[in-house]
């Protein structure tokens, strides 16, 4: 009964990770290219082969932390162990047209590099604008590289994208965009505003293949709304679950006690 309540309590302990997952997956339903984050949960056995097989514990024996990238951890209560992890969904989003030639969309494979403070980021969000200086920014003042690695000057005109990423303004091309693509599965770690770095290990940039940019679209949140509540009303009924498991539990034991001691 004892371990009854331990599997119950550890059943529990990945939940409000996963609810704070759900979460932040639904409050991003409206930002432009962002990837919705899901967990998942590798139980005792598993989760010690797992383990294993990563070089993370010595076979048999049970690793005291789990250090991998993206980043997990080991939940333990009493012999119930689990190793909880989250893993980005790359899946396209929706493409919703803006009709602003400034807006532009990945349709298919890659990313926009774009240069910021804490060195080239890629991202899928083209919600862009004409910075200060006249280059192409991001909505967060950070240059979009082309080709070559310079920013882009696109002042003084209208602004042409092609479907290939060669922009024109009046008719004069002024570059061709960066769209780079790594090896798949993707091994890249969320920075912030829809921008990813890759992983170590994770393979090089490349120019990327089979995509088109679309301009005067963005490509929004690939995280539906309707399935994010649904997930967020299982992840509660679970906790429910256990709570109720682990009351039951705690009241058989009780009654076990006392009826012994009286016998």
């Amino acid at each position: 009964m004892i371990k009854g309540l331990y599997r119950s309590a550890a059943g529990m302990i990945p939940l409000p990770y996963n609810q704070d997952l759900v979460a932040n997956n639904l409050a991003n339903n409206n930002t432009a290219g962002y990837k919705q984050d899901r967990m998942f949960i590798r139980d005792l056995v598993e989760a010690d082969l797992y383990l294993n097989e990563n070089g993370l514990a010595a076979t048999g024996k049970t690793p005291e932390e789990v250090k991998i990238n993206p980043p997990a951890f080991r939940a333990s209560v009493g012999d119930a162990s689990r190793v909880i992890e989250y893993a980005t969904d790359f899946r396209q989003g929706r493409m919703d047209i803006t009709g602003n030639d400034y807006n532009l969309g990945v349709d298919g494979n890659g990313f926009f590099a774009v240069q910021t403070p804490d060195g080239v980021q890629y991202t899928r969000n083209g919600q862009f604008a004409v910075g200060q200086n006249g280059n192409l920014v991001t909505a967060e003042g950070f240059n979009v590289l082309g080709a070559g690695g310079a920013p882009i000057n696109v002042q003084g005109g209208k602004l042409e994208v092609q479907n290939n990423g060669a922009v024109y303004v009046n008719n004069e091309q002024r570059g061709t965009l960066n769209v780079v693509d790594f090896p798949k599965p993707y091994r890249l770690t969320k920075t912030a505003d829809s921008r990813f770095v890759p992983q170590a290990g994770g393979g090089a940039a490349v120019p990327a293949q089979n995509f088109s940019v679309r301009q005067g679209m963005l490509e929004m949140s690939n995280a539906n709304p309707i399935d994010q509540l649904v997930r967020m009303i299982e992840v509660e009924r679970m906790f429910e679950f256990g709570q109720r498991a682990i009351r039951l539990q705690d009241e058989s034991l009780q009654q076990a006690v006392s009826q012994v001691g009286k016998v």
